[in-house]
């Protein structure tokens, strides 16, 4: 019972191996893709962070729009109590100094929440910047990726289509050959039809009595030209 024990987990073990080696090997082939993606997402939190971005400074030119319209009606408000103490209508310039101070205090508080929102907009900005350039930087790197693994690709599609090819013309010239070797054979076959055919019938005899000399062979040119000499003298 142990051993099977013992047994069922070794194998549970080795399949989990062998599945963590296959979802390796998936992703690996698929790491191109997931990287195109992952770039696609990042563009996509980009833009989504350039609108905001977009949207916080058109919120600080109103801002410093606001500012400088109240710091305008301080400066109206400034010289008409300046106006009223001339008139020496000091009652009337202290009304407008309250109305001041409330002004200041509030353009204060505008001013304070103005350049939070600008040191806002700088690091926002800055981070913006900072992800583009990882973002391009990371583009790059994935289209030299590309750029390599196309080159691999072709690499290895060469080297199998060059050993695919010596494979073939191997077998091409071991094909020749062995075309060779039958021809061969068929021409001895035939030579030796032939000269059993030219011994069957006596002509091998007459040849070798031609060459011997020992009978004139009368298609030589001596031959001939001795008929048409004796054909002259008739």
């Amino acid at each position: 019972m142990d051993n099977n024990q013992s047994l069922w987990r070794k194998l549970l073990t080795a399949l989990r191996g062998k599945g963590t080696e296959i979802g390796e090997a998936i992703a690996d082939r698929q790491a191109i893709t997931i990287l195109d993606q992952e770039i696609r997402d990042a563009d996509s939190a980009i833009r989504s962070a350039q609108n905001e971005l977009a949207a916080l400074m058109g919120k600080e030119k109103l801002a410093s729009k606001e500012l400088a319209e109240l710091q305008c009606t301080i400066g109206d408000l400034e010289e008409k109590a300046k106006k009223s103490l001339a008139a020496n209508r000091e009652d009337l310039a202290l009304e407008i100094a309250g109305r001041i101070g409330e002004i200041e205090g509030k353009l204060q508080l505008k001013r304070e929440a103005h350049q939070q929102l600008q040191g806002g907009i700088a690091r926002m900005r800055s981070d913006i910047e900072k992800a583009q350039s990882r973002i391009n930087g990371l583009r790059t790197q994935v289209d030299m990726a590309k750029a390599r693994e196309t080159v691999q690709k072709a690499q290895v599609s060469a080297t199998l289509s060059s050993g695919q090819a010596n494979g073939k013309l191997e077998t091409a010239v071991m094909t020749l050959n062995r075309l060779k070797q039958r021809q061969d054979e068929r021409e001895a076959t035939l030579n030796a039809h032939e000269e059993l055919a030219a011994h069957a019938d006596g002509s091998d005899l007459d040849k070798r009595l031609r060459e011997a000399n020992i009978i004139a062979d009368e298609n030589s040119a001596q031959s001939v030209l001795a008929r048409l000499k004796g054909s002259a003298q008739q």
